[in-house]
């Protein structure tokens, strides 16, 4: 793809650059480094190094353990603490599943192991060295489907597949081998089964329910029905020794109830839709909004750190709210401002209340990339320019937008930063500053540093500048007002880049094969794939906060223990 053609066919530039290199990089992978599979848990990180989250709203099963309830769901296995009332972090990919798509899981009382299983494996987790290990069908010699049913007596494991063949192992050296339907069946009564096997329909009472959801429970289907008139059918429940229901949906997640009182509620965990190309923080949240393109279900969420929490908008159902296809966030105080495929979206937390901004009230274009907020102005990269909003006249009730660059260059702005005063543009013709006291501006046309190239990425710290282009990076001394140029370039990546932040000790970049970190004191480069503990190679928004650092991608968000004291990258 030439740069002439992404300058005069941008419209979707942000999106089809991505699937593009997605495939140029597939086709360059070698065959066995495609082929590679995941034997457990990469024993370069302790437990909390990486830990993801995604859409765990489908439900698959559950197992109900001595301090958890399991849930294995299409975004891996969650874990809700039984005495403590409140989510732990979940296990997925991250910390060395094959697969995030968990069909069936089980918790085994007498080794205190956690089993799942998965399309292509079977895996478990020791709690003493907390790790995963993982068993694939194939090499056990398995067939039949996958594994359906997990089963537990005294000494032995058993496993049944979708096609109902048996295997069973020794607790004591994990050798699989394939058992007769009648062995099984000579051993029904002493093994505890989870999954398939272990579900026990139940007559359910009529459980009560807030908010206006209600619930039909029924012989042939039990499901939730919300005030939006949506059906969510339950695809497994068990009781528990205090007679709570555990119960996982179709769509809605997990919950529970109580069958004395007849009481139920719901569990909201993870993000309302798996892709994340914006996050940011607020001081006591993370707001966390993607484009999702085949989900029904789809929006922003919002996750109340403190108290941990998690709230869903849907623009479908909140007035005003033009849009939920969010690709920036800027929290302001009592103002959440979110950038999005069709115009600027501005939540007023205090009021609860969303309002919509487009062309037609004064935007040069609805296609939204970026929008950072000051104390005085909220700054909006569109499709064609860049634009300020006086916050002043928000407050007023009249928002006044103006337009920085010339409308009549057509200018497409990927992403701003503010630098003090400065601030910077990276747009399809180069670089774009803008002086924001003076209120002058103009493109650099040097013949150092990217020029008229496109620069997809910005971002300042101290007194350097840092800016992502189709083939790297670029580095500008401010205050010596010179170009140093990529650092340590026999390191350096020489892919696009979709989002850099610099901080005062490393600089992240973001790109569709990995996400590059820059050690300033060593003057190193150390990228970081999912073999590492990333959900997805593609990364499309970074937030730095602190000795950890965020990573938004199309499967969802991962945060990772960067500065460890126990490890050096």
């Amino acid at each position: 793809m030439s740069c002439n053609m992404l300058v005069f066919n941008h419209k979707e530039f942000f999106w089809k650059r991505t699937i593009l290199m997605l495939l140029i990089a597939f086709l360059l992978i070698p065959a066995g480094q495609a082929q590679r599979r995941v034997s457990g848990t990469n024993i370069h990180y302790e437990e909390g190094d990486w830990i993801s989250y995604s859409n765990t709203r489908y439900v698959n099963s559950l197992a109900i353990g001595t301090q958890y309830v399991y849930f294995a769901t299409t975004g891996g296995i969650t874990r809700y603490d039984i005495f403590q009332s409140r989510w732990n972090f979940p296990f997925t990919t991250s910390n060395g599943l094959p697969s995030n798509n968990i069909l069936t899981v089980a918790f085994d009382v007498g080794t205190s192991h956690l089993w799942c299983a998965t399309t292509e494996a079977v895996c478990y987790y020791n709690p003493g060295s907390r790790r995963w290990r993982t068993l694939y069908y194939d090499e056990l010699g398995m067939s039949g489907g996958p594994v359906t049913s997990i089963g537990f007596s005294e000494h032995q494991i058993w496993l049944v597949t979708a096609e109902g063949q048996t295997f069973v192992a020794s607790k004591s050296d994990m050798e699989f081998i394939k058992e007769t339907l009648r062995t099984s069946e000579d051993n029904k009564d002493s093994i505890i089964w989870f999954g398939e096997k272990g579900f026990v329909p139940l007559t359910l009472p009529q459980f009560f329910l807030p908010d206006g959801i209600i619930f039909f429970p029924g012989p042939d289907r039990t499901y939730l029905q919300d005030f939006k008139l949506r059906q969510f059918d339950f695809s497994y429940y068990a009781v528990d020794p205090w007679q709570t229901l555990w119960f996982g949906t179709r769509g809605w997640g997990a919950g529970n109830a109580n069958m004395r009182t007849q009481n139920m509620r719901l569990l909201p965990f993870g993000l309302i839709g798996q892709d994340v190309h914006a996050l940011a923080s607020d001081g006591s949240g993370l707001w966390i909004g993607g484009v999702q393109h085949s989900d029904p279900i789809k929006g922003i969420t919002y996750w109340d750190q403190k108290h941990n929490t998690w709230k869903y908008f849907e623009a479908r159902y909140l007035t005003r709210m033009r849009s939920d296809d969010v690709t920036s966030i800027a929290p302001d105080g009592r103002y959440v401002w979110f950038g999005t495929l069709d115009g600027l979206v501005c939540y007023i937390r205090s009021k609860n209340q969303w309002y919509s901004y487009t062309v037609f009230d004064g935007l040069s274009d609805n296609y939204i990339y970026d929008v950072i907020v000051d104390s005085q102005s909220v700054w909006i990269a569109t499709e064609d320019g860049l634009d300020r909003i006086d916050k002043h006249s928000i407050d007023k009730g009249s928002p006044i937008i103006e337009h920085i660059t010339n409308p009549a260059d057509k200018v497409t702005v990927f992403d701003i930063e503010l630098d003090r005063q400065q601030l910077w543009a990276g747009t399809n013709y180069g670089i774009y500053f803008y002086d924001t006291v003076k209120r002058i501006g103009g493109y650099y046309r040097g013949p150092n540093g990217p020029g008229a190239r496109i620069v997809t990425a910005v971002s300042a710290n101290n007194d350097q500048v840092w800016f992502g282009t189709l083939t790297g990076v670029e580095v500008y001394d401010r205050v010596h007002r010179v170009w140093k140029g990529p650092p340590e370039r026999r390191f350096a990546t020489n892919l696009p880049v979709i989002t850099i932040k610099a901080t005062d000790k490393a600089v992240w970049v973001g790109t569709e094969q990995a996400v590059y970190k820059y050690d300033k004191q060593r003057r190193t480069w150390r990228l970081f794939t999912t073999e590492d503990g990333l959900l997805d190679n593609t990364v499309q928004a970074i937030l730095p906060a602190g000795d950890y650092v965020w990573f938004g991608t199309p499967k969802g968000l991962t945060r990772f223990y960067w500065n460890a004291p126990y490890r050096i990258d």
